[in-house]
């Protein structure tokens, strides 16, 4: 797997690309992975991945993911997503399009 141009291993431990990232010193905010609630409720964790928007801490790592993490439109959309976070708008709450906090698909 590549993250921002840095080619990263994954381990058997690793469950997410959050882990992926944690592991290798990438920073990556996720705080509801971190702190136990539903994983993709912040909806802070927010990655590129072959031009799709996904959340990291429910995205299954692969080694042929190209993903981008630090890039001034994703770190503009985490601030927005963490001011939220911390208002309470993001608790345990639907993704805006009614799905599932884990399907990644939709962010």
């Amino acid at each position: 797997m590549i993250i921002d141009g840095k080619k990263v291993s994954i381990l058997s431990t690793d469950k997410n690309i959050v882990d992926v990232a944690k592991r290798n010193q990438i920073a990556l905010p996720a705080p509801c992975y971190l702190s136990n609630r539903v994983n993709g409720c912040c909806k802070v964790c927010v990655v590129e991945i072959a031009g799709k928007k996904k959340y990291a801490c429910t995205t299954a790592p692969d080694d042929d993911f190209e993903v981008i993490v630090d890039r001034t439109d994703l770190n503009a959309l985490r601030k927005e997503r963490i001011i939220e976070y911390q208002q309470g708008k993001h608790d345990n709450t639907p993704c805006e399009c009614g799905c599932s906090c884990s399907d990644s698909n939709c962010c």
